[in-house]
Formats: C-alpha cells, sequence, structure tokens
C-alpha cells in the first residue's frame, strides 16, 4: 500500500506552510519511503508553484530531477483541523506525494472526488479515525475482492457594405450541426442585429436553426458573418466567442454514446436481415410493430385571425411538452442527450419556418395545413442537401412537427405506442423519432430495429445512450414480420435473427452476460496497466486540448497525453497568443498530468485552417500547401513563443514537443535547431522532440527520421487521406478513407520497424486507436502508445489486457496481405480480438 496508518498523522498544528510540509514529508521519511534531502526538494518545488487544490487540500511534491531519492512510491497526510495558510488559502489536509511511477494516479483521482464534496473534505480534516482516511484515498486499503468505497462524484472587427463582418471555421466534429446550430441561433438572439452566416454563395438568418442547418456547412468549413443594427459589433463578438468555445462541441462529444458504431458490412448469415450497427449489444426478445400516429385535418379555414391562436396555443403546449421530456430524460441519461429536445424547442421558436406558417394562415390555410406545410418544405430542403447528417437532422423537424399537429387536431398528446407493450419487446418501425424513442418504456423495450434511418440519427444516439441495441436501414423485410415473432438483435453486428433455434439463444444470452461483465470490469480496472496476456505492455493515453481536462483525463486511467491540440490557443483571434499565455496553459497542463508525459504539439494551422493574423498564400490545394510545421518554419516570429513557453513549462512536468507536417529531414533539423537555440537561452533542461508521421514521405524516409526524431506519433486520419488521395469528409469517397487500408497498414509497419531499429517509441494518435478493430493489429505491428479521447481509455486498456501479442502479431501479419480495408475488417480473427475485453 502507498498509504498506511504510520503514514497518516491526525490533528497537527503546523505554524507554517513549510513546516507542514516538512512534518507530512518526515512520515515518509520516517517509513523509508524517501531519502531526506527529498524534503528539501518539496520545499523548492513548493516555491515554484503552490500546490493547493481546493477544499483545504494541498498536495506537496519533490522536483522531478530528485526522483532519485525516492525510495518507493507513497503519499502521507497531515491532519491540520485548525488548517494552515497555504497562499491565500487554509490548508487542512496536506498529502504529501513522492511517486516514482504511476502508482499514486488513483490517490489524485480520488482527491478530485473529495474536491467536489465540501461535506466530505471536512470529515476528512476533522475525524479521529485515520481509517477514514486511509479507505478514502488508498485504492489498495480495501481488503482483497472488496470494492472500493463509493465516492461522489468529482478582434478586430471588418466594415462592409453590409455592416460589420468576420471570418469563422465551423466546428471540427460534424460542422454546423443541430447542437452548435442551436447555440449559435441562442447567441444572435440575444442581441438587436440582423445577424447573417454565409457559406458560399447560401446565405442564412443566424437565429433560424433551421436556416443554419440548410448552408450545409460541414466540419472546417470557412463561414463569413455579418451583422448591422445597433448591437452589431456586440452581436459579432458573441458570436466569435461562441465559435472560438465550440458551440458547445468538445472532445467528449465522441464519446461512445455518441459516437455510431463502425457502418461494417455485417457476414452474411442465414435467415438474417442485415441492417447497419446503430447501438450496440444484444438483446432476446419478440417484434412489436410500431405504429406511427395520423390525424387528418382541414386544408382550410376562413378565419384567420382564430387559426393563428390556435397555432400559438399550440406552440406554447408543445414547448412546455418539450420541456418535460427534456427534464425526464435528463434524469435518465443525462443533460447531453436530453439537450436533443432543446433543439427541438428552438424549431418551435424558429423565426423563418414561424413566418411560413403565418403566412401560409393568412392565405386562408387552416392552422394544421400551414404548420404542416411549412415544416415539410423545410424537411425536404434539408434532404435535398445531400448530406447524411443533416437528413436526418429533417427527421427531427418531422417529429416536431407531429407533436405540434397533435395539439392543433386533437389526437393523442403523447407519441407513445398506444398498444400495450409485451414483454421484451423489439420495436421494429418504418423509423422512429426521437420523442417516439423517448417515449418507450426500457423496462419493456429490450431493441429497436428501423427499416430506414442511419446510425448518426438522434434517434440511434438516444439508443445508445438509453444503452438499447438498435439496427438501423434494415430495409422493408422488418416490417413484414408479424407481431410476436422471437428474434435476437445483434446491434454489434447489426443483425435481425428472427425464429432462432436454442443454440443462438443460448450463444446470444452469453453475449449479453459478457458485454455486461465486460463494460463494469473495463471501469473497475482502469487504472490497471494495458499489459497483454502474455506481458507486452502498451501505454494507452489520451488526446486533449485544455488543462482542465488533465484531471479528466487520468480518472479514466490515461498514462498522460499523446496528443495536446495546441490550435485551440490561436484560433479564430485577431493577434496570436503571448508566450506567457501559452506558458500558463502548457504549465497547467503539466502540473495536472503530475509527471506523466504531455506530448505538445505544436501548431498546426495553415492551408485548410487559416489563422486570422497570419498572411497565407493563395493555394488551389491547401491540403499540400504551406501548413503545420512548414507554417511554423515560415513565421519563426510565431513559433519561437510558443517553443519558449513549452520549454518553460517542461520545469513543469514531463513535456515533450511534437512537431506536424513533417515531410523530411530538412524541416526536422531547421526545426531542432530553432528549439535548441531557445532552449541554450532559456537555460532549460533538454526535452524529447518527435515529429507526426503524417506524410507518406515521413513513412517512406523513417529510418533516416528516427536518426534525428526522439519519437513518432502516427496521425492515422491524415496519413490515410494522403495516402489514399480520398478527402475522409468526402460527400461521396469518404467510405474510401479507412485506416485499415493495407497500404497505410503497411506505411505504419515500415515506421515502427524504422523506429524501434533507433530505439524509438511510436504512438498512434488519430482515430484508428479508438477502432476495436483496428487496436489488435496496432498492438501486432509494434506500436508503443495508444491515445484516444478520454472516454475510450478504460475500454481499450481492457481490449489489450485480454490480447495475446503473439496473436495480434500474426493478425498483423495477415492484414498487410489483404487486398482492401474491407477484407481486414471481414477477418474473423479481427472480429474476435476486437471484442477482446
Amino acid at each position: 500500500m502507498i498509504l498506511s496508518a504510520e503514514r497518516i498523522r491526525l490533528d497537527a498544528k503546523p505554524e507554517s506552510k513549510d513546516e507542514a510540509i516538512r512534518q507530512a514529508a518526515q512520515l515518509l521519511v520516517d517509513t523509508g519511503a524517501i531519502a531526506p534531502a527529498y524534503v528539501e526538494s518539496m520545499l523548492r518545488r513548493e516555491g515554484e508553484a503552490e500546490t493547493y487544490l481546493g477544499d483545504g487540500i494541498a498536495i506537496p511534491h519533490g522536483q522531478r530531477n530528485d526522483r532519485n531519492l525516492i525510495h518507493s512510491t507513497a503519499i502521507s497526510v497531515l491532519q491540520v483541523p485548525q488548517g494552515v495558510d497555504w497562499g491565500e488559502d487554509k490548508a487542512r489536509l496536506v498529502v504529501a506525494i513522492a511517486a516514482q511511477g504511476d502508482e499514486h494516479i488513483e490517490v489524485l483521482r480520488r482527491l478530485t472526488e473529495v474536491l467536489g464534496d465540501s461535506a466530505l473534505a471536512e470529515r476528512l480534516a476533522t475525524t479521529r479515525d485515520p481509517g477514514l482516511i486511509l479507505r478514502t484515498l488508498d485504492p489498495d486499503a480495501a481488503p482483497a475482492g472488496a470494492p472500493a468505497p463509493a465516492m461522489p462524484p468529482a478582434a478586430s472587427l471588418e466594415a462592409s457594405g453590409e455592416g460589420f463582418s468576420i471570418g469563422v471555421q465551423a466546428p471540427g466534429a460534424a460542422g454546423l450541426h443541430a447542437r452548435p446550430a442551436r447555440a449559435l441561433a441562442g447567441i444572435a438572439k440575444r442581441y438587436d442585429a440582423a445577424v447573417e452566416i454565409r457559406h458560399g454563395e447560401r446565405r442564412a438568418d443566424a437565429k433560424s436553426m433551421i436556416s443554419l442547418l440548410q448552408l450545409g456547412a460541414g466540419a472546417n468549413a470557412q463561414l463569413t458573418v455579418t451583422a448591422h443594427g445597433p448591437q452589431a459589433a456586440e452581436a459579432l463578438e458573441a458570436v466569435r466567442a461562441g465559435f472560438v468555445a465550440g458551440l458547445g462541441e468538445g472532445d467528449d462529444d465522441h464519446a461512445p454514446a455518441d459516437r455510431a458504431p463502425e457502418a461494417v458490412a455485417p457476414v452474411a448469415e442465414e435467415g438474417a436481415i442485415a441492417g447497419l450497427p446503430a447501438s450496440p449489444g444484444v438483446a432476446i426478445g419478440v417484434i412489436f410493430r410500431h405504429r406511427s400516429e395520423s390525424a387528418g385535418y382541414a386544408e382550410t379555414a376562413a378565419d384567420p385571425a382564430a387559426e393563428r391562436a390556435a397555432l400559438d396555443g399550440a406552440l406554447a403546449e408543445a414547448k412546455a411538452e418539450l420541456r418535460q421530456v427534456a427534464a425526464d430524460m435528463t434524469t435518465r441519461i443525462g443533460a447531453k442527450h436530453a439537450a436533443i429536445f432543446g433543439a427541438h424547442e428552438e424549431f418551435l421558436e424558429d423565426p423563418e419556418l414561424l413566418a411560413d406558417a403565418r403566412m401560409r394562415i393568412e392565405k386562408g390555410a387552416s392552422a394544421p395545413a400551414a404548420w404542416d406545410g411549412a415544416t415539410a418544405s423545410r424537411a425536404e430542403a434539408l434532404v435535398a442537401l445531400g448530406d447524411p447528417l443533416l437528413a436526418e437532422r429533417a427527421n427531427d423537424l418531422k417529429d416536431v412537427s407531429r407533436r405540434v399537429l397533435r395539439r392543433l387536431t386533437g389526437a393523442s398528446g403523447d407519441p407513445d405506442i398506444s398498444v400495450p407493450l409485451p414483454e421484451r419487446a423489439v420495436v421494429v418501425a418504418e423509423d422512429l423519432t426521437p420523442s417516439e424513442t423517448a417515449g418507450l418504456d426500457p423496462m419493456r423495450v429490450v431493441g429497436l430495429v428501423t427499416a430506414a434511418g442511419g446510425p448518426t440519427a438522434h434517434t440511434a444516439i438516444l439508443a445508445r445512450a438509453l444503452g438499447i441495441p438498435a439496427i438501423v436501414a434494415a430495409g422493408p423485410a422488418v416490417m413484414e414480420l408479424p407481431d410476436g415473432t422471437p428474434v435476437i438483435v445483434d446491434g454489434d453486428r447489426g443483425l435481425l435473427r428472427p425464429d432462432p433455434d436454442a443454440a443462438q439463444i443460448a450463444a446470444a444470452e452469453k453475449a449479453i452476460a459478457s458485454g455486461r461483465d465486460r463494460a463494469a470490469a473495463a471501469k473497475a480496472a482502469a487504472f490497471r496497466p494495458a499489459v497483454t496476456r502474455d506481458g507486452h505492455r502498451v501505454e494507452v493515453a489520451a488526446n486533449c486540448r485544455k488543462p482542465e481536462e488533465a484531471v479528466e483525463a487520468v480518472a479514466a486511467g490515461a498514462e498522460g497525453t499523446g496528443l495536446v491540440r495546441s490550435e485551440f490557443l490561436f484560433d479564430d483571434r485577431a493577434e496570436p497568443p503571448t508566450e506567457d499565455e501559452q506558458f500558463e496553459i502548457y504549465r497547467k497542463l503539466a502540473e495536472g498530468f503530475g509527471g506523466l508525459p504531455v506530448v505538445l504539439r505544436t501548431l498546426d494551422a495553415g492551408g485548410d485552417k487559416p489563422l486570422r493574423f497570419v498572411r497565407h498564400p493563395a493555394e488551389a490545394n491547401p491540403f499540400l500547401g504551406l501548413r503545420g510545421l512548414r507554417l511554423c518554419l515560415a513565421n519563426p516570429a510565431l513559433f519561437r513563443p510558443q517553443i519558449r513557453a513549452a520549454l518553460r513549462a517542461a520545469k513543469h512536468g514531463d513535456i515533450r514537443i511534437m512537431l506536424p507536417m513533417v515531410d523530411g529531414l530538412a524541416d526536422l533539423r531547421a526545426a531542432k535547431a530553432l528549439i535548441e537555440e531557445e532552449r541554450r537561452a532559456l537555460i532549460a533542461p533538454p526535452v524529447e522532440v518527435g515529429i507526426m508521421v503524417e506524410v507518406p514521405a515521413a513513412a517512406v524516409m523513417a529510418d533516416q527520421l528516427a536518426a534525428e526524431a526522439d519519437f513518432f506519433s502516427i496521425g492515422t486520419n491524415d496519413l490515410t487521406q494522403y495516402t489514399l488521395a480520398v478527402d475522409r469528409l468526402h460527400p461521396t469517397l469518404g467510405a474510401r478513407s479507412d485506416a485499415l487500408d493495407p497500404a497505410v497498414l503497411r506505411l505504419i509497419d515500415m515506421t515502427v520497424k524504422a523506429a524501434h531499429a533507433r530505439g524509438r517509441w511510436v504512438g498512434v494518435c488519430g482515430n484508428m486507436a479508438a477502432d476495436p478493430v483496428a487496436a489488435p493489429i496496432l498492438v501486432g505491428l509494434g506500436v508503443d502508445e495508444l491515445s484516444v479521447s478520454i472516454p475510450n481509455v478504460a475500454a481499450l486498456k481492457a481490449q489489450i489486457r485480454g490480447l495475446s501479442r503473439t496473436e495480434a502479431e500474426r493478425l498483423a501479419r495477415t492484414a498487410l496481405n489483404c487486398a482492401t480495408a474491407a477484407e481486414v475488417r471481414a477477418l474473423p480473427v479481427a472480429r474476435e480480438m476486437a471484442h477482446a475485453a
């Protein structure tokens, strides 16, 4: 145990912070964990930066260069009920840390949970029972096999003839889809100004969510925002700030509940109906065919005033109903997924939609006909854009339309299924709206199957959040199955098996139990290292952007961060961030990871990701232009401050510098010379300098690059599109951009072999690392580190622990000799290892 009863002292009364640190450190000296000289190292470290966390908790620790003074990883706790001054705060629980490795990370995680519970922090600061402190903080304190104690959760503006204008970039995850469009409309509505968004030749009223969706602005699309009116300048600044903050988007938007499963063609199986996997898991139940309600109405009306009043009343009732649905769903699945219904409410307030409906009433339409016509025309326009994601948002608009129509026509006020559901119902429908999905009783519904729809629809997202296995796009055959037909829903593979035999039912029951156990085990073992069954360790890190994500990443079991995207500091600004501004962010990241590796990618901008304060040349193909390291070397006044900030922050943790878009030795040598020049000027300690392998030339020249780079990190997103000459966001060719294409795998293999020949480590930080089919192949190719989004860390570590390296190597060799990515994904061993956890 790294914390024991003899390392806890209650009711201490130190007169100063220094004395408190000495007393806490002495507990470690007395128990043989550290040499006495490490006490002074802790005091020196405190002089560099305070270690006060909050809620009366401080975590003094020594300087990195003095780790040789630590005999074994340990912590001690000095309880000071009356408190001792710690800067502007008072510390009542002084937790001294001496860490050789990462064994203390679980303690840090538990401390962050204490920070979220002031009552618990108070009990720990005043208890007379050292056992309470021991049980709360030490992951090994409980008897073998006992569960850990439950813890509570812790510009400038440009003037134009149309008013003021700014340039912004659509969010990088999925562009200007429902959530960011709603956030943008909410911002614009706060100001007395007309705000317009332009994307190419298309224009949209920023206060109209539907109009914004019709722009069809995909990921990272360049947009122009103009405003005029009394508060035009204020509105633009607020819009700019909204885009900088991501309009409600973030890395967690790629969490498992949001992310659609891989759209892989299922293995043909006699008697099974094949669709697309939309929500993982297996279920056994009976068919229940959903019947969507429809209500008739008169097309015309003679009294426009009465129809306007009826429409206003129905809108108000629908709005109140949506708020109740959102509140109920927040309780069931959390606020993030319940926000779908907040977006629905935004439809009810859309100025263009309401104006259209009222205009139709003035021309003689009844309220139901006017509303139905206005919403239908906009839904058809979204479908006509040819974007599957926007087509699915059209389904949301139809959902809202039906809700209001029910109020106008006197139909049932609830979208719930009117016929009683059988036990273990598998609901089958042509398609389901989000409201219909939310209205299902999860105590009786075990699966969902739709003939139409897609895996990124809100219905599929809700199914994943609710934990209901689901299949979409299964075709008309599913609608022909009679009610009561026994079926097995395989949401992992996208297969519906009608009338299964006893062997199939037994296999499904085993899969259900296995999946449940796997998820629970992965979460419980998040802090165990990812070591294969035959003893090979793979580091699993998290991709991060901001310092506040460090604690979350560590709490998820991450062993550092394999990719810090520094672009967020530079994006959508009139001037670049200062050196000191960058230093503060990098320092906080280093300290947040507590000595674990922090791989900082230098500015990756230019070309398709332009900066407002840099003069970019006109480029016919920005993907092949001045971007990444090329841009930085061409703008040393931009590059040097970032390098100085990173070198200064390296004194506070294990920061490593990673250079993007390296295509050969010339740029690497130029960058290393600049870094060394700045390091000597700062008298800073050396840091590792590595490169991203995302250009095929870097993979081909990896043997030479490995002689001068300290490490490689493979950016599989760009490497794939550069290798296959396919834009992964291309509307028709995007599906070809698969990192499991043997051409990409062979470049990865070449890179790993060249790096290992020089004693260099290799990581993968692209989406490929989180693909359960790809991860075993990467392990088999010899990749040393996988860096994924925070929610994927625990599951990936569990999957690796279930692998055999020898078998993974055999799989990798087979994959290298396949002809296509589809062949790789269809390998039976690949599918088996995808569920190795």
